[in-house]
């Protein structure tokens, strides 16, 4: 990510105070929230960039990797069996933790939202991990903590979610975030001042039985 800011636009009257660090912060959360979609649903690839005549690597995402899938009629409302069949699925024949981690998109979050839950399942504040705000469902196979995730929406998958054990979830990276201030006044190129914004990373599943896609049944 690249950002700049023209001296023209650093010196001229504004109405609303906003200054390059302003620019870097709103380009940070761009670039996050597109590696955000791309750690979760991006497709393994090589590509060639013809422009800068070098090879790219595209990073697959950790939607892929999981080992078991639940499907779910969509055209019904969201029972608390369904939600008991959905943990049960997820925390047995894997060995896996007790806690686990569902994010969604707004129509399937909406749908866990409207169940009623009884002394099987039941539904407990919200609380901070890794400086999140969860809500957590229990059941007697295991512990859900669950939020809902804008990445599925905007990539038309609002009524998926997806189940994931992050003790088996690692990052790695290749190239870590460094931030690169740019002369290109000095080089003659333009005049403005400007900041490049570098992270080369992706995300791998261990033990793909311990994490689960759900997803509407088709038409």
């Amino acid at each position: 990510m690249q950002i700049e800011q023209s001296t023209f636009q650093k010196i001229a009257n504004k109405e609303v105070e906003w200054d390059f660090s302003d620019s870097e912060e709103a380009a940070i959360y761009d670039m996050r929230l597109g590696m955000e979609k791309t750690f979760m649903f991006g497709v393994k690839k090589r590509i060639y960039d013809s422009k800068k005549k070098e090879e790219v690597s595209l990073t697959g995402g950790i939607w892929w990797q999981a080992g078991k899938e639940y499907t779910f009629d969509p055209d019904k409302e969201l029972s608390q069996d369904d939600l008991i069949d959905i943990m049960k699925e997820t925390f047995t024949g894997n060995g896996g933790n007790k806690r686990k981690v569902l994010i969604g998109g707004s129509d399937f979050i909406g749908r866990i939202n409207k169940l009623e839950v009884s002394k099987m399942v039941s539904a407990d504040e919200d609380f901070v991990k890794w400086g999140i705000d969860f809500s957590e469902i229990r059941s007697k196979f295991g512990k859900l903590f669950i939020l809902y995730s804008e990445v599925f929406d905007e990539c038309g998958m609002s009524d998926y979610g997806f189940i994931f054990d992050p003790e088996f979830l690692s990052k790695w990276s290749h190239v870590p975030f460094d931030r690169q201030q740019l002369d290109l006044k000095g080089a003659g190129v333009r005049n403005t001042d400007a900041v490049v914004l570098t992270e080369a990373s992706c995300l791998t599943l261990r033990y793909p039985a311990a994490h689960m896609r759900i997803i509407p049944k088709a038409a």
